[in-house]
């Protein structure tokens, strides 16, 4: 059976104003009656998507101590 189209012109101002509103797409698709991927998918083509802020900031790597006895083996006394 062929997937029905959408009816873009109906959902639009719905899609619109929910994403205004501040809710996720989850909530729009339920709300619209469509899948999540084909909110995401109208979004998208709306232009609705938020902006990427890229961080300048360099984070460190975490430095975490070893177990308890893993300094044994490394060290090669059980080797």
């Amino acid at each position: 059976m062929a997937r029905p189209s959408h009816d873009y012109t109906r959902l639009e101002p719905m899609v619109r104003r929910l994403h205004a509103d501040g809710h996720g797409v989850q909530r729009i698709a339920r709300q619209a009656g469509i899948s999540v991927g084909s909110a995401h998918g109208l979004i998208g083509r709306l232009g609705l998507t938020r902006p990427v802020v890229a961080t300048s900031a360099r984070r460190r790597p975490v430095r975490r101590p070893m177990p308890v006895g893993m300094g044994l083996v490394l060290g090669g006394v059980n080797a």
